[in-house]
């Protein structure tokens, strides 16, 4: 399989500790990015950037709203009764 180069500009202290937890278990900067990229590539992000953990439901919702699918309200009074429902 041919290989290509991904190249990311961070700073140096990121770069640094990020080595220093991943070497932890054993992985480099690399082994990280390959995973990443393969999970994305599958359309699997096993991991967030806020903390939040969402569900396949709440995945899907945001695609929709994305794709301009999402139901609007007129207020934030609307919206409050729409999530009664």
């Amino acid at each position: 399989m041919a290989q290509t180069v991904v190249r990311a500009i961070v700073e140096d202290e990121l770069k640094v500790k990020a080595q220093a937890e991943l070497a932890k278990q054993g992985l480099t900067l690399s082994d990280l990015v390959r995973m990443a990229l393969r999970e994305a590539a599958e359309g699997r992000i096993s991991f967030t950037f806020d903390g939040i953990i969402r569900n396949k439901d709440t995945i899907q919702a945001m695609q929709e709203l994305d794709e301009r699918k999402g139901k609007r309200v007129a207020s934030i009074k609307a919206f409050h009764e729409k999530m009664k429902e």
